[in-house]
């Protein structure tokens, strides 16, 4: 199944690049600078947050290893959960709003939500590089370990969200009420994740819970890995691994099942 899905995507690969590009440029068309937001909003947020939080509220975080600022320690979890977020909910929604194309034009439609699970990376990978740039940078330099622990947590990460995306995008198009619902679904998963807080300051009674999020693994793999310089948990890469895994062949399989029917339903 997995084989067999992998060679039809190398055969269409073709498609995906100016499918990607495409996506892009439709996210800020009809502004002044059009692309060039995709550089400038990262910076802008980066620097907003900065002033906020560092130069006003002056908020700091206490661990076990010693004290964080907030905004090094709020940076390198919620950036990459915004590009996780948006990359599963534009990737949900990517084939309903594409629907005039799968109805008229033989094309491979697996190829919407990994195109906009991309152009979302993309998008916020800009603000996480030049976050781990300037932070590192400060800190005095980078652990040779840290390059290939993040490149691995990220690669991870992308393939985690094209796999909730492939499956919740089929399922989406014969219930549309999926896509109201996970807006909230992430608003509350974005509390349940330790991103405003460490998990030191959990209650030992909530512990279990915030655990049993797997979001919640992948955001402590990053904090080891950038804020403590340590690799990341055995546990915690075991049960991302494991969650990837599991959301990959339900959205592949899922995928191959319902979309017979997305032009007779869309």
């Amino acid at each position: 199944m997995l084989s067999s899905f992998s060679s039809k995507i190398k055969k269409t690969s073709k498609l995906l690049p100016p499918l990607l590009v495409r996506d892009i440029k439709e996210r800020y068309a009809g502004s002044a600078i059009g692309v060039f937001w995709t550089f400038m909003q990262p910076l802008l947020f980066i620097l907003l947050y900065w002033l906020v939080f560092s130069q006003i509220i002056k908020m700091r975080i206490h661990t076990d290893s010693g004290e964080i600022p907030f905004l090094a320690f709020l940076l390198s979890g919620l950036l990459p959960w915004f590009a996780l977020s948006e990359g599963i909910l534009r990737g949900a929604s990517s084939i309903v709003e594409k629907g005039y194309i799968i109805k008229k034009v033989l094309y491979p439609s697996e190829l919407f939500p990994i195109s906009a699970v991309l152009s979302s990376y993309i998008h916020h990978g800009i603000g996480f590089f030049v976050f781990l740039l300037i932070f590192f940078i400060s800190r005095g330099g980078i652990l040779p370990f840290q390059i290939p622990a993040l490149v691995f947590l990220l690669l991870l990460q992308i393939m985690l969200t094209i796999g909730f995306s492939l499956f919740l995008s089929a399922l989406s198009v014969y219930l549309r009420d999926i896509l109201q619902i996970l807006g909230i679904v992430f608003q509350a998963l974005f509390y349940l994740t330790t991103i405003l807080y460490p998990m030191t300051s959990v209650p030992k009674s909530l512990m279990r819970f915030i655990d049993l999020n797997p979001f919640t693994s992948l955001i402590e793999s990053y904090h080891n890995v950038i804020l403590y310089g340590k690799y990341p948990e055995i546990g915690n890469i075991f049960y991302i691994s494991i969650t990837t895994v599991i959301a990959m062949l339900s959205g592949i399989l899922i995928f191959r099942k319902l979309k017979r029917g997305f032009a007779d339903v869309l």
